[in-house]
C-alpha cells in the first residue's frame, strides 16, 4: 500500500511490511477487519447530528498526529476532519481506526483534543477525511467552541496558527447596581404590600370584632302620636279635613259593633299608608298619625333582643344615614319594649335619639342603619335610658 502522508511511514512499516504488495494487511489494526465493509466499521452517526453534510465544514487550521505522522489540517466539522496527503489514498486505508492528536495551535497557547477517528475516504486527490468515531464523546464541547467561535468572528486564521480576536476577560456585569437598586425597590415595595394587607386584616378583624349593624332598617319620621285599631274589623269611615272633636274615622268591628274615634286636635292628619275605607284592620293597627305645630323628628325601629343586650351593656349606637353621615344616638326604651320582651318577640320596637339640632326637617323620610360599637381601649358610656 503506498504511503498517502507527507511524512515517509517506512520508519513505523519498517517490521511489518517487506514487500509493497502485502500493504493491504500491514495497515494496522485494519487486516482483522478489511473484510467488513467500512460501512460497518466506522460508528454511525447519532441521530441527533441527522447527516454528517449538514454540518458546515470550515477551514479551521490545525494539525493531527496519526502515529508517528503529523498532518496539517484542511477543514473541520462536528463530524470529520480533513486533511492533506500527497497524491491518492490507498483504497487499503478505508477503515483504518485509530485514536489521533488533534492541535489547535493560537499565540502564545493550543488546545489539544483526543478523538478516535477512522479514514472515511477521500472527496479529492490530496486529501483524506477521518470521520470521528463518536461525534458526540468528551471532545465535542471543545471543538463545538472552537468552531462556534470561528463562525463568530472571535477566532481568526494566521497562516497555521490561529488568533483569538474575542475579549480577554470576563466582562463586569454593568446592571450590578441597577439590580440592587430593582432588589432595594421590589424589597421596599413587598414590605409596604405586606404592612397594608396587614392593616387591612387588623382592620376587618377590629371591625367584626367591635361592631355590628342590626338587620332592621331605620326611618326617620315627623314627631307625631299614632291612631291604632283597637279590634280587629273593616274601616268604614275616613276623614283626614276632620277637626277637633269630629269623628276622623270609625271601625266595623268583628262582633258587630261600629266604633268611632275623634280628633283630639285641630292638628294635621297623616293616613297611614294603606288605609283606606273599607280596609280591613286587625288590633294596633296604625290607621293615622297626627302632628302639632311642632316639627320635630324622631327615629323609631326595631331591634333584636341580642342588640338591644349589647346596647344595655354599654356598646355605642351610631345611626349611619344614607346620605354618608353618622349620628350617635341613644336607645331609649318604652312600655312597648317591655311587653314585647316579655312576650318573648325576637324584635322588640326602640326610639333612637340624637342630640337637639342634629337631624331636622330635611331628613324626614330619610333610611339609615343601626350600628353597634364597642371600645377595647377607652372606657364605654351607656347608649339605654328608659322613657319616663
Amino acid at each position: 500500500m503506498s504511503d498517502p502522508f507527507t511524512v515517509p511511514r517506512q520508519t513505523r512499516r519498517r517490521e511489518q511490511v517487506a514487500d509493497p504488495r502485502q500493504a493491504a494487511v500491514a495497515v494496522p489494526e485494519a487486516a482483522a477487519a478489511s473484510a467488513a465493509p467500512p460501512a460497518e466499521q466506522a460508528k454511525a452517526v447519532p441521530q441527533d447530528f441527522v447527516y454528517e453534510t449538514e454540518h458546515p465544514v470550515l477551514p479551521i487550521p490545525f494539525k493531527v498526529q496519526l502515529g508517528e505522522h503529523r498532518l496539517d489540517g484542511v477543514q473541520l466539522s462536528v463530524t470529520a476532519a480533513y486533511v492533506a496527503i500527497e497524491g491518492k489514498l490507498d483504497p487499503a486505508w478505508k477503515g483504518y481506526k485509530q485514536v489521533v492528536a488533534m492541535q489547535f495551535d493560537f499565540q502564545g497557547f493550543s488546545i489539544n483534543l483526543f478523538p478516535e477517528i477512522v479514514v472515511a475516504g477521500s472527496r479529492e486527490d490530496g486529501e483524506m477525511t477521518l470521520q470521528f468515531m463518536d461525534p458526540a464523546g468528551a471532545h465535542l464541547p471543545q471543538l463545538r467552541y472552537i468552531i462556534n467561535s470561528y463562525i463568530a468572528g472571535d477566532v481568526v486564521s494566521l497562516g497555521g496558527m490561529m488568533a483569538y480576536t474575542g475579549p480577554t476577560q470576563i466582562k463586569a456585569p454593568s446592571n450590578i447596581d441597577n439590580t440592587a437598586t430593582r432588589f432595594r425597590v421590589r424589597s421596599i415595595g413587598v414590605a409596604v404590600l405586606s404592612l397594608a394587607l396587614m392593616a387591612g386584616m387588623g382592620t376587618v378583624l377590629y371591625s367584626r370584632l367591635t361592631q355590628s349593624y342590626e338587620s332592621r332598617p331605620v326611618f326617620i319620621e315627623r314627631t307625631g302620636n299614632e291612631m291604632k285599631a283597637t279590634t280587629a274589623g273593616q274601616v268604614s269611615y275616613l276623614n283626614p279635613a276632620a277637626k277637633s272633636g269630629e269623628v276622623v274615622f270609625s271601625i266595623n268591628s268583628n262582633s258587630g259593633d261600629v266604633l268611632n274615634f275623634q280628633l283630639p286636635c285641630d292638628c294635621e292628619v297623616s293616613v297611614t299608608e294603606g288605609i283606606f275605607e273599607g280596609a280591613t284592620v286587625l288590633p294596633i293597627d296604625p290607621i293615622l298619625s297626627f302632628f302639632e305645630s311642632s316639627v320635630d323628628v324622631r327615629v323609631q325601629t326595631q331591634m333584636s333582643v341580642e342588640g338591644l343586650a349589647k346596647a344595655m351593656n354599654g356598646e355605642n349606637a351610631y345611626l349611619d344615614l344614607s346620605d354618608g353621615r353618622t349620628i350617635p344616638v341613644r336607645v331609649v326604651l318604652s312600655s312597648a319594649t317591655n311587653a314585647a320582651a316579655m312576650r318573648g318577640e325576637p324584635f322588640v320596637p326602640v326610639s333612637l335619639v340624637a342630640e337637639d339640632g342634629v337631624l331636622g326637617q330635611d331628613d324626614i323620610g330619610k333610611s339609615a342603619r343601626l350600628r353597634l360599637s364597642k371600645s377595647i381601649f377607652d372606657g364605654s358610656f351607656p347608649s339605654v335610658m328608659e322613657k319616663s
